[in-house]
């Protein structure tokens, strides 16, 4: 990857973005809200985050949560030109997505050990 795409890369995000998701058996996406935050790490010519979700003012997710996160990614298409987001990835509650890292923290997992420093 070159300092250019590189700083392409680190420039691509989805906060301020409308997050949509297609339900199984659905042929309409349903919004799900709007990005408000995100963290990444690069490796390599992937850019991957963990993007933090505001639900739509009137409508909280289903278990009462106003906050939802999601892992995805963005990367280089084959020739390297275009920037491409990771479409296959998965939404959960902040109520989820504790009880999720509770469970991998609960295992001993070194994600919950201090940070190394960002490079």
């Amino acid at each position: 990857m070159t300092e250019e795409q590189r700083k392409r890369l680190e420039a691509t995000s989805g906060i301020g973005r409308s997050i949509r998701f297609m339900e199984k058996g659905e042929t309409e996406r349903t919004n799900m809200g709007t990005v408000v935050d995100e963290v990444y790490i690069i490796v390599g010519d992937y850019k991957h985050l963990i993007q933090r979700i505001q639900s739509k003012e009137t409508e909280p997710y289903w278990d009462g949560s106003r906050i939802g996160y999601r892992t995805c990614y963005y990367t280089f298409d084959a020739k390297g030109k275009n920037i491409k987001f990771g479409q296959y990835t998965q939404f959960l509650t902040e109520k989820e997505y504790t009880v999720l890292l509770s469970k991998a923290k609960a295992k001993g997992w070194p994600i919950f050990t201090e940070a190394p420093s960002p490079r």
